[in-house]
């Protein structure tokens, strides 16, 4: 078992005429983006303090710095300053955590229930960052040891059940192209109608997006359901993907519905 280590891939697309003259610079435009894989990015860093060393409950707690020094306040983003997640590097044990500042680090409880390479992520937005901009991701290892039982990333499926809750991935088990705009689409249900959704976080659904061969994160924002934000009555959840790269996706979903919040997790494949 290994750590994830790999650093992730980033894309330029441009024209590849040459001109005839050179034409007179464009404004520069700073693009956001991060996945995790590294503990520093754009000038913010993750130090741990604390990470969990054997099964059972735990505690992470991270000190994050930025260029003017600790930085403990962010955008309200799905209504959090900053969420946290961890994930082994089979792409099991996922959690999402709400971290809150304690004596200045960024705290949040865990339980982990058994051994093997994980990681832990965290995602903000700092404060004058344009509206929309990609949130920035940082991520720092940590391992339990003993036996591990690993857990082999599943093939793809059109639906997955969550107690008395089926979500049905509404173009099956289609692949999706990467490079292109898309939107992935979910509907949820029960007793075989669609289900009443409730707003969690700020919205009806979550969908955090690993990339299975490095375990980088991509928060996917989910698209509105109609003009008035009312929950959607045919149970549909849609979301906005754009895919940089080839190869096997692990999305994990979370709604929260009859009080009480849901999750279940798809397996798709870029082309």
């Amino acid at each position: 078992m290994t750590l994830a280590g790999f650093a992730g891939a980033a894309y330029l697309f441009a024209d590849s005429r040459a001109p005839s003259a050179a034409p007179a610079p464009a404004p520069s435009r700073v693009a956001y983006h991060s996945d995790g894989l590294s503990d520093a990015y754009d000038g913010f860093r993750a130090e741990p303090l604390a990470l969990p060393t054997g099964r059972g409950p735990g505690r992470v707690s991270l000190r994050v710095t930025g260029p003017a020094g600790p930085a403990t306040d962010f955008q309200q983003v799905h209504t959090r300053p900053m969420h946290m997640y961890v994930l082994r590097d089979d792409l099991s044990g996922y959690q999402h955590l709400h971290p809150e500042v304690v004596d200045g680090a960024w705290t949040a409880p865990v339980t982990i229930t058994d051994g093997g390479a994980y990681r832990v992520y965290v995602e903000f937005t700092p404060h004058g960052r344009p509206a929309g901009a990609d949130p920035t991701v940082l991520g720092v290892p940590f391992v339990i040891a003993g036996d591990t039982a690993m857990v082999p990333v599943p093939a793809p499926r059109a639906e997955i059940r969550s107690g008395p809750y089926t979500v049905r991935r509404l173009d099956g088990v289609a692949d999706l192209a990467s490079g292109t705009q898309t939107a992935l689409r979910f509907q949820v249900l029960r007793d075989g109608r669609p289900a009443a959704l409730e707003p969690y976080l700020g919205a009806y659904a979550h969908l955090s997006n690993f990339e299975v061969r490095t375990q980088g994160l991509k928060h996917l924002h989910p698209l509105p359901a109609n003009a008035t934000g009312a929950a959607p009555a045919d149970g549909v959840l849609a979301f906005h993907a754009a895919f940089a790269e080839r190869g096997d996706k692990r999305l994990f979903l979370q709604f929260r519905a009859g009080g009480a919040v849901r999750q279940v997790a798809f397996t798709i494949f870029t082309t």
